[in-house]
């Protein structure tokens, strides 16, 4: 089941990104790029409204992959009490953003061509589109709890497919900011049915009226109030770069550092599909009592992790100009790719960390991570300040990765030898390592090579030099993998072949 919703999981990140990718370039051009920075702001905004969420998401997660009683009983009533809970506070999110439009217009940004009024507009119908999509976080927590990432991915990947590619028909048709944003408020009513469907389906034992119970609050809430402080210390750390980029630099570097941001998102979405899967997998294992298949998925799902984002990270870390050029225009590989390589480095941190960040959840113990965090908070939110006011947004995307190399030498430590009980440093030297110096033997030794020898490359030699460091790296990296890991691969991939065969 684990290899299953693992895959599941990467084919709905893959397309996400793909399509994400593919289409950012498209509202660019039609918009400019301070009207998609005003969209990144929107997106930190809905990150922002997330610590309403209480903890509340991934406590459903939890409970419901734990809950081994028939038809998940014991979890009826903490699902009644989310419905009500989740559809409440996407009702008030949504009337405080419309209240606070006008004074974040007014005070907050610096642009440059875009007028106040068109920004008030932004911003109170982007309020729609942020309420409507609250409630996707219950429903997604329900779906995963029940640990089918299947349902989950293709809904994810049609909801997607809706909202971009009816964007960019609506930009053909009115290339407006206010136009684009009413489309995103449709389409995500159109998403929050899709995901109630399917949340529906997959536990059709629940009971989805809105109800309220104390008692189903009272038996989670520890939990889920050190959840909501992880999930507020999370918003702050990782949205705190773009809320001072829009209110110390010009809106047009805001739409550069989204541009960089955007593309690093890729990173984001494989360390997601693989700790989503993991979380009730890990959870279910040790209510059951199952502490070394715990740690044997724990062993293979880093590997998995740090081979499936060194892709990624060390082609944009070395690669990023040609590939902002060719994504966007060499203008915007400019303004955007040292931020890039940066953001993509502290991506790569934090898929290292993942995992063990994942495990303190599932086991019940996320107190350390939380802690951490506190403290990570106090040093970072300064330097983010001082770094993005001296360099600007490279200044703060050095931060971002200062961050997570942080994490790296705290969280993984805690997690091993306060609740695993196993050593740091053979996961550093069987994990980490191995991994780092195939993408800087890799890629790093391609970049320095097509320098050495052909320092005024043309973008296509450059493209051809990253298509053949990533030949390498795949390859390379496969016999790393470990044979439990490659196993479970062949395993899945003749299970889709038989079920494709006539």
């Amino acid at each position: 089941m684990l290899t299953r919703n693992v895959f599941a999981n990467l084919i709905g990140g893959v397309w996400v990104a793909i399509l994400t990718l593919a289409i950012a370039p498209i509202q660019v051009h039609l918009l400019g790029v301070e009207a998609f920075g005003v969209i990144g702001f929107i997106s930190t905004l809905q990150v922002v409204v997330g610590i309403l969420d209480l903890g509340l998401s991934s406590t459903l997660t939890r409970e419901i992959a734990g809950d081994r009683t028939p038809g998940r009983q014991a979890s009826r009533d903490l699902v009644r009490t989310s419905v009500t809970i989740y559809w409440s506070l996407a009702v008030l999110s949504g009337a405080a953003i419309v209240l606070l439009a006008v004074p974040l217009a007014h005070r907050w940004f610096n642009p440059d061509t875009i007028d106040i009024d068109t920004l008030e507009r932004a911003l109170q119908v982007g309020a729609i589109y942020l309420a409507a999509r609250w409630p996707v976080v219950l429903y997604t927590g329900v779906i995963c709890g029940a640990q089918r990432m299947d349902v989950l991915n293709a809904v994810k990947i049609g909801a997607v497919t809706v909202r971009l590619a009816g964007g960019i028909v609506v930009l053909l048709l009115s290339p407006q900011l206010t136009s684009f944003l009413w489309w995103l408020g449709i389409s995500s009513l159109i998403e929050v049915a899709a995901y109630l469907a399917a949340a529906r389906r997959v536990m059709p034992e629940a009971d989805w009226r809105p109800g309220l119970s104390m008692d189903a609050l009272r038996r989670v809430w520890g939990f889920s109030l050190q959840m909501a402080a992880l999930a507020l210390l999370s918003m702050l750390l990782t949205q705190v770069d773009r809320l001072m980029i829009s209110r110390m630099l010009p809106l047009k570097e805001l739409g550069y550092y989204s541009l960089a941001y955007t593309a690093a998102t890729g990173i984001s979405l494989v360390i997601s599909s693989i700790s989503t899967a993991l979380m009730p997998s890990f959870a279910a294992a040790h209510e059951a009592g199952e502490r070394g298949p715990l740690l044997a998925r724990y062993e293979a799902a880093n590997r998995a992790m740090l081979f499936s984002t060194g892709v990624v990270l060390f082609s944009l870390g070395f690669f990023g100009r040609p590939l902002l050029s060719v994504w966007v225009s060499p203008s915007a590989a400019t303004g955007a790719w040292v931020p890039l390589a940066l953001l993509a480095g502290g991506f790569w941190f934090s898929a290292a960390v993942s995992n063990a960040y994942t495990t303190s959840i599932a086991l019940r113990r996320p107190s350390g991570p939380l802690l951490i965090s506190l403290a990570s908070a106090v040093l970072y939110v300064p330097l983010m300040y001082v770094m993005t006011r001296n360099w600007g947004t490279d200044g703060a995307a050095g931060a971002w990765l200062a961050l997570n190399a942080f994490y790296l030498v705290t969280i993984v430590p805690f997690v091993h030898r306060k609740i695993l009980r196993i050593p740091v440093a053979p996961w550093l030297l069987t994990n980490v390592i191995p991994f780092a110096m195939l993408g800087l033997v890799t890629f790093g030794l391609a970049r320095g090579l097509l320098a050495l020898w052909a320092p005024s490359a043309g973008l296509a030699s450059e493209l051809m030099t990253l298509v053949a460091a990533a030949a390498a790296y795949s390859l390379l990296g496969y016999t790393l993998l470990g044979e439990t890991l490659k196993s479970g691969v062949h395993h899945f991939l003749r299970g889709r072949r038989l079920s494709l065969s006539p």
